[in-house]
């Protein structure tokens, strides 16, 4: 017969690697490098949740191809990767590809074939910043610091409301 201990022991090891296996993707992408993103609101308030912004990265799926024609293809579903590249100190997306990238940095995204999560779309803020906040994102002005690991995690680590050298709009 398992002795009682042996089995609280397998318990709490078992739940600490569900824990670990969960939260891992955002912890390895801590260690990540940085890039700066151009985003705006969603949905800023719910009041169940708290003070909190839902981000629009306008930058992260290209809206229009080199040409100037409007991109209407649908994304792929299931798990997606959008390579990033930076274009005046602001980082982009390129298209949606389904295999990983060989090279060059990409975030690891989720598709529903008309938007992306890619781990990096809220951000938590005081109740007394939330209204600033909603200001400088519906101007567009504000710039949020992500880091992003080797293999495509991503971890929103900063939202700069008022960035000293805000990015135009295309």
């Amino acid at each position: 017969m398992i002795r009682r201990p042996v089995l609280v022991a397998a318990a709490v090891l078992l739940q600490v690697a569900l824990v670990g296996g969960a939260v891992a993707p955002q912890l390895s992408a801590r260690t990540g490098e940085e890039y700066r993103f151009r985003v705006g609101p969603v949905d800023p308030m719910e009041p169940l949740r708290g003070a909190y912004v839902a981000l629009d990265y306008p930058d992260l799926l290209p809206r229009e191809a080199p040409s100037g024609d409007i991109i209407g293809t649908p994304l792929p579903t299931g798990r997606v990767f959008v390579p990033v590249e930076v274009r005046d100190g602001v980082a982009h997306g390129r298209p949606a590809v389904r295999d990983r990238p060989a090279s060059g940095p990409y975030l690891a995204c989720d598709s529903s074939g008309h938007g992306l999560d890619c781990g990096i779309g809220s951000w938590f803020v005081p109740q007394e910043e939330a209204a600033r906040l909603d200001r400088s994102l519906r101007d567009r002005t504000a710039v949020a610091t992500v880091r992003i690991d080797a293999r495509g995690n991503a971890a929103l680590v900063d939202l700069d409301p008022t960035p000293a050298q805000a990015p135009t709009q295309p």
